[in-house]
């Protein structure tokens, strides 16, 4: 069942991912939806360690702090969906996601700037790159 849940979660993703990689912003009932899978997760966990979901939304509350004192640099739709994610998949799990994540924009992005894709003012969507780690903790970890 767990792992349903977790299929069913990445395929939300896949479509925020697409949604955000075609329009560069994404609708608060889609976010809003991502909030469907929080207690799915949490009652189908065998450890009941709750309070590691409750702390898994932390990253995601620093990143939508970053997002309010950058004005807007980082996406506070992104920062909402790590908040989201953080719910479901906890504290430990949701830091491996973000870790990976970040190094993978950051590897796509130096790539692109030494080919001449994107300047220093260019922007990126994170929500793929966040898929992309949720993908590597559901098969890796």
């Amino acid at each position: 069942m767990r792992m349903i849940i977790k299929a069913v979660y990445g395929i939300y993703l896949l479509l925020m991912s697409a949604r955000d990689i075609k329009c560069r912003e994404l609708p608060i009932v889609m976010l809003g939806a991502g909030l469907v899978f929080v207690p799915p997760f949490i009652l189908t966990d065998n450890s009941g360690g709750v309070l590691s979901y409750i702390y898994g939304a932390i990253p995601g509350i620093i990143f939508l702090i970053v997002s309010y004192l950058s004005r807007g640099q980082m996406g506070a739709a992104d920062a909402c969906v790590l908040i989201c994610m953080g719910l479901c998949i906890g504290i430990e799990p949701v830091i491996g996601v973000i870790s990976i994540s970040l190094l993978a924009i950051a590897l796509v992005s130096m790539i692109m700037l030494v080919m001449g894709k994107l300047n220093r003012k260019s922007t990126l969507p994170y929500i793929p790159f966040a898929l992309l780690g949720y993908l590597f903790y559901i098969f890796i970890i």
